[in-house]
């Protein structure tokens, strides 16, 4: 009874990795140069952007991100968004 639970873990895990693989030969690319145009158009590449509370500098790809009518405003945290919306 072991063995066969075994085997099936051991075939699940097998389809799991091909899977894995096949995803990242066929699918990954695509989404990786999506999100590089994505960032072209928006003009973050290689830029860094200053949090308006802290003064703290980041990625603007790992910033909190708040759009109003005055412009696109990033923040390094959830507190720091918060205050700024106070």
């Amino acid at each position: 009874m072991f063995s066969f639970f075994l085997r099936v873990f051991l075939f699940i895990s097998a389809l799991w990795i091909v899977r894995r693989f096949l995803g990242m030969l066929f699918g990954e690319p695509q989404k990786r140069n999506a999100q590089r145009r994505r960032e072209e158009t928006d003009g973050t590449v290689g830029k860094m952007v200053r949090d308006p509370v802290c003064g703290m500098y980041m990625d603007p790809r790992l910033a909190l991100r708040l759009e109003d009518k005055k412009g696109t405003f990033y923040f390094c945290s959830e507190e720091c968004r918060s205050k700024y919306l106070a």
